[in-house]
């Protein structure tokens, strides 16, 4: 049985694992250690922003609800260079300060869905239809946005299961080197 809850401090390195493991993809240009990305991490997660799905005591995924006040990771620039090597980890901060920092353009009511992602030998299980269906109840937002790149067809047919509705496609710069050519942003407005 699956059990969501906020995060804990206690599962910051938990938390980081299953999201090294979850955008390993992404992660890989970088490192392809699963660990040492989840060291890196670690760290510059705001774990207040962060949900679990628990099975047994386990965390099986993770995703975090940020709004125009904060988001739910900063690039730490001295971890980054102590677990990639000073080259990787100046480059690793200058990307990921894009991704995680950016300041979303949404309102106050409006939860921005980040770093949704389910542990792999939980996976195909529903576990993030559950997980976010359920985060999303024990917040106070009016409405949620997400994004997915145009490849993550699971994702996409998650999301859309529980009532997600796409508004917005933007083009991805260098979308060949980064095997997506689109992120699809979209809305979820409970009843």
């Amino acid at each position: 049985m699956v059990h969501i809850r906020k995060a804990k401090e206690t599962d910051r390195n938990n938390v980081a694992l299953c999201i090294a493991e979850g955008f390993e993809k992404d992660f890989s240009i970088l490192c392809k250690d699963n660990q040492k990305v989840a060291d890196a991490i670690t760290m510059g997660l705001n774990i207040e922003r962060f949900y679990v799905a628990e099975i047994k005591g386990n965390i099986a995924g993770v995703l975090a609800i940020s709004d125009c006040n904060g988001r739910a990771a900063r690039a730490e620039k001295l971890s980054l260079k102590k677990h990639f090597g000073f080259f990787k980890g100046v480059i690793g901060t200058f990307v990921l300060k894009e991704e995680f920092e950016k300041q979303l353009a949404f309102p106050i009511t409006t939860g921005y869905i980040e770093f949704v992602t389910v542990r792999k030998k939980y996976r195909r299980q529903g576990i993030a239809a559950t997980m976010l269906k359920e985060s999303m109840l024990l917040t106070n937002y009016q409405d949620f946005v997400l994004d997915v790149t145009d490849i993550n067809n699971n994702a996409i047919k998650c999301y859309t299961s529980i009532g997600f509705e796409e508004f917005k496609r933007i083009p991805i710069k260098h979308g060949k080197q980064k095997g997506f050519n689109e992120k699809i942003f979209m809305r979820y407005r409970p009843k």
